[in-house]
């Protein structure tokens, strides 16, 4: 029999990232009163974000605690990247990196519904202050790691992997220094 049409890894990838953030979108609508309620007082964009700057650390930031928060966002952002190379490296890279796209998507489906739900239209923008600019390099990082794990990350060459490094020491850079300015408009 005759197939009509073939998936790649990319089509997978593409298909679990728009499951995921269809799932994540029902769940905090099903959820978005208790979510809502759990959240009130407190930035449901920082607590709910991938990301380590929340609006209420502006303050904390002007007060010094820059150095721990790098750390923070170091050790987290690496530990990120380590933990998806040696993914990648295994036989079960195309399935684990399936996992992590849907899981990403689900997160930033259910980020979007709620700061949405909270602040109505204006949430959209909320949410793009959450991701950007440090995103604009993470996201190439992911995508280059999810699509190479199809052939093995074993074999990508070393230029590459600085590379990627030096987009993941530039987006930690922009998360730590220059996101809070964001909030602060």
């Amino acid at each position: 029999m005759r197939r009509l049409f073939r998936l790649s890894f990319g089509h997978v990838l593409c298909l679990c990232l728009f499951c995921g953030v269809t799932a994540g979108t029902v769940a905090a609508n099903l959820l978005g009163a208790e979510v809502l309620e759990v959240m009130s007082g407190r930035s449901v964009a920082g607590q709910l974000a991938g990301s380590a700057i929340w609006p209420q650390l502006g303050n904390a930031l002007d007060q010094g605690m820059k150095t721990d928060l790098w750390r923070y966002v170091l050790h987290k952002r690496l530990t990120e990247f380590g933990l998806a190379a040696l993914v990648g490296m295994t036989p079960f890279s195309t399935l684990g990196f399936s996992g992590i796209v849907f899981a990403g998507g689900l997160g930033g489906g259910f980020l979007l519904s709620v700061v949405t739900l909270q602040n109505g239209i204006s949430g959209i923008f909320v949410f793009l202050l959450i991701v950007l600019p440090h995103w604009l390099f993470y996201l190439p990082v992911w995508t280059v790691l999810a699509l190479k794990s199809e052939e093995g990350l074993e074999q990508m060459r070393f230029r590459l992997w600085m590379l990627l490094a030096a987009a993941v020491f530039a987006g930690i850079f922009l998360e730590i220094f220059i996101n809070p300015c964001f909030w602060r408009l």
